[in-house]
């Protein structure tokens, strides 16, 4: 039996977790997944409820002070854990405990495995010591080029994308309209954003755009924002700009919400401004995705312009408002680019392809 320790964050199920979720629960007869995380929480009780042996350990920040001064103990008492486990390759799925895979990994002498889902800088790079994991995992062709123009080797870079259970990210099976039924707007489409709410998840655009539309449109479209919150102080921005320009009807805060699938359904519209799986999720659910100021077309694979998606470069909120009206004013554009969508998902998107594709990354790391 070849075991693996996985190192997650672990707490409530985003999208890192839902991935690695994909994958310990697909793996051969032949491997064994042991997962640790740094938080309990809903994460934890999915993992143990598939029956994956789940552990959560104070895994301190390896870098921040005085915090960081635990990191020794900690990293020392996975060591001791990953022993009795008897663990012949370490995977993180946060690049934010790349200190302990590597202190681990180097401990126990077996190869390391370091997901990075979102563009990087060199100095990151540097800063986290990337380079030093036996292979990395880059999630889109932008993060294998970033890693790339900081100095990381190609070999040592794997590109597998993010995935979607498509039998549960389906539209076609959402009954009950969850975002109408709990929050009661009065616009007829509903547009969404989806993320933790700070600053890195531009939300602040996403309104600025929606109070465009509002002030042209009044009562067409109902704009959530959707994501628990992590930044009281950019949530207060927020808050006081959609009450500023008397978006107070029109706009929705939503909180974290542990229904997704449901949530996602009974969205028409999701804008993404980060990147993320929420998008492939979206478009599994047959909804018009609009990707602003994240990706260039070069480096866009799934969102292709007007047939699967509406693809901004500009980070603009004018040119994100554009795209909206042209979503929002047009049903049958809307639902076509949604059942290019959900095609184009079953086509690309499936997570039992991810989870044997990294499968065949553990077996060629493992045998040598």
């Amino acid at each position: 039996m070849r075991r693996i320790l996985y190192l997650s964050r672990g707490g409530h199920i985003g999208g890192s977790q839902r991935q690695l979720y994909y994958v310990v629960t697909n793996l051969d007869d032949g491997y064994e997944p042991v997962v640790v995380c740094r938080k309990d929480g809903p994460f934890v009780e999915q993992l143990r409820a598939s029956g994956i042996k789940a552990s959560v350990f104070p895994l301190h920040p390896w870098r921040k002070f005085p915090a960081g001064l635990y990191r020794y103990i900690n990293a020392e008492r996975l060591v001791r854990f990953a022993r009795q486990h008897n663990v012949g390759l370490v995977h993180s799925s946060d690049l934010w405990l790349n200190g302990y895979l590597l202190w681990v990994a180097g401990r126990l002498k077996v190869p390391s495995v370091l997901h990075v889902r979102t563009p990087i800088s060199p100095s990151d790079v540097r800063k986290h010591r990337c380079g030093k994991a036996t292979l990395i995992v880059a999630i889109s062709r932008r993060v294998k080029r970033d890693l790339i123009c900081a100095g990381v080797p190609p070999e040592k870079i794997a590109l597998v994308e993010d995935a979607v259970d498509l039998k549960v990210f389906d539209g076609r099976k959402n009954e009950v309209n969850v975002l109408r039924r709990d929050f009661s707007p009065v616009g007829g489409i509903i547009v969404g954003i989806v993320g933790r709410i700070e600053p890195s998840k531009q939300q602040l655009m996403f309104l600025e755009a929606a109070a465009q539309i509002v002030q042209g449109s009044p009562g067409r479209a109902a704009f959530f924002v959707i994501g628990e919150v992590r930044s009281s102080e950019y949530f207060g921005k927020l808050k006081r700009f959609a009450r500023e320009r008397q978006l107070d009807g029109n706009v929705f805060f939503t909180d974290r919400r542990d229904d997704m699938p449901q949530v996602l359904s009974s969205l028409d519209i999701l804008v993404s401004l980060s990147g993320g799986s929420v998008m492939f999720e979206a478009m599994s659910c047959g909804k018009a995705v609009i990707s602003a100021g994240f990706s260039k077309k070069e480096d866009s694979v799934h969102i292709q312009d007007g047939q699967t998606g509406l693809l901004v470069s500009s980070g603009h909120p004018s040119d994100l408002a554009r795209a909206l009206r042209q979503l929002v004013d047009a049903s049958e554009l809307r639902e076509r680019i949604g059942r290019e969508a959900r095609i184009w998902a079953e086509r690309n998107f499936c997570h039992l392809n991810m989870a044997a594709r990294t499968q065949k990354l553990y077996n060629k790391l493992m045998q040598s």
